[in-house]
C-alpha cells in the first residue's frame, strides 16, 4: 500500500469516527460546533427523555431588613415542551414582620404575615429568529395571606387568584438552566391584590 493509498485509508476511517461521534454527542456539544444545544432532541433527532427536559430552579422575593423585614422563596419547575415551549409549577412563600414602637421607647413586633401559594405557568419563545430567548409568558397564581396581630394573638386571612401576562427575557447558562427577568401585570387588580403585590406590575428575577 503506498502512501496515498494510507492517507486516503486514514482520512475515511476519521471521517467515519467524527459522523458517529455527531449523532452519538450530547446535545450540549453542538457548541463545538457553533450551534446551540437542542432542548428537546438529540443531534440525530431523537426526543430526549423527559428527565433531561426538566428545569429545576427558583428565585428569592421580598427581601427586605428594618420595618419591614420580609424575606421570600419560590421554587420552580419547569418542563421544555418543545423548543420554544416551557411549561411549569411553582410556589411561594414570604414571612413579613412590622414592629412598632410602645410608649416607652421600645421597638416591639406588632403584625406577622405569612404569604404562601402556588402557580402554573406557560412560557413561549415567539421570534427566536429576530428577539431569541424573549417569551410571551402567562400564568395563574393563587396566594393566601394569614396575618397575626402579635399584641392581641388575633388573626385573619384572606386569599386570591390572580392571572398575569406579560414577557420574560432568559439569559441561558446551560441547556436546563437560565437567568430569567419576567415582567407581569396583574389581570385581577383590587385592593387585595395591592396588599399582596402593591401593585399591579410585577418584576421577577428566577434561576431555571
Amino acid at each position: 500500500m503506498n502512501h496515498i493509498q494510507k492517507l486516503l485509508l486514514l482520512t475515511a476511517l476519521l471521517s467515519s469516527s467524527v459522523a458517529f461521534g455527531q449523532l452519538t454527542e450530547d446535545p450540549e456539544d453542538r457548541r463545538d460546533q457553533g450551534k446551540d444545544p437542542l432542548k428537546t432532541q438529540t443531534v440525530d433527532g431523537q426526543p430526549l427523555p423527559f428527565s433531561q427536559r426538566l428545569r429545576f430552579g427558583g428565585g428569592i422575593s421580598g427581601l427586605r431588613f428594618g420595618n419591614p423585614t420580609s424575606i421570600g422563596v419560590s421554587p420552580v419547575i419547569g418542563y421544555q415542551a418543545t423548543e420554544h415551549l416551557i411549561v411549569g409549577v411553582g410556589g411561594t412563600y414570604t414571612y413579613t414582620r412590622y414592629k412598632g414602637i410602645t410608649n416607652t421607647g421600645a421597638t416591639v413586633p406588632i403584625e406577622t404575615y405569612n404569604q404562601y401559594g402556588g402557580r402554573g405557568f406557560v412560557m413561549y419563545e415567539a421570534l427566536p429568529a429576530i428577539i431569541p430567548n424573549l417569551y410571551l409568558h402567562g400564568e395563574v397564581e393563587s396566594t393566601t395571606v394569614q396575618a397575626k396581630a402579635d399584641q392581641t394573638g388575633q388573626t385573619a386571612s384572606y386569599s386570591l387568584t390572580a392571572p398575569l401576562v406579560g414577557l420574560t427575557y432568559s439569559q441561558p447558562i446551560s441547556r436546563r438552566f437560565g437567568v430569567n427577568l419576567t415582567a407581569l401585570y396583574n389581570l385581577n387588580d383590587n385592593l387585595i391584590a395591592r396588599s399582596i403585590y402593591g401593585s399591579p406590575f410585577i418584576i421577577r428575577i428566577a434561576f431555571f
